[in-house]
């Protein structure tokens, strides 16, 4: 099992041609099989991971923030919401997110509002959706988190998916 997105690092570009084809493959399949499958596998993997010691996911991404969630990460900061919003949030559009990288409020691979972080923050790596074989985060997460490396390649064994040889 891979633990930390270093040990994951040479592995992920052997990975792409064979995902394009389990992605292929995962259309044999029922979305209700592969989630449940998905779900399954998350929470045996998750109690693996101590996340605490990666925080990739705080260190690469930028979650995206509801107008509320604005509004406590502001009073954390110490700073009216408009200020807040003008100096650390983005809006690409469709939608509002903390655009600093690695997020303000990580400390030691630990966060730092961890009761107050956003939603998106408290459901990553979110692997409890429906339809996982068709969300395009969980191939961009796949590079990211070792607990989803770990679910999908857990997944490959499961679906007994075989690439080359």
């Amino acid at each position: 099992m891979v633990k930390s997105p270093e040990d994951m690092q040479p592995l992920l570009a052997s990975k792409n041609i064979e995902n394009m084809f389990f992605k292929k493959h995962l259309r044999n399949f029922k979305s209700e099989l592969i989630d449940q499958s998905i779900h399954t596998l998350s929470k045996q993997i998750t109690s693996q991971i101590d996340c605490t010691t990666c925080a990739n996911c705080c260190k690469k991404l930028e979650p995206g923030l509801e107008e509320n969630e604005i509004v406590r990460l502001a009073a954390i900061k110490q700073t009216e919401p408009h200020v807040f919003k003008q100096n650390f949030v983005e809006f690409d559009g469709e939608a509002q997110f903390l655009k600093t990288k690695p997020c303000m409020f990580l400390n030691d691979c630990k966060c730092g509002i961890y009761e107050s972080r956003p939603n998106a923050c408290a459901g990553y790596p979110h692997l409890d959706g429906k339809d996982m074989k068709y969300k395009r985060s969980l191939w961009s997460n796949y590079t990211i988190c070792p607990i989803v490396f770990n679910v999908i390649e857990a997944l490959k064994s499961e679906l007994k998916f075989t690439y080359g040889s």
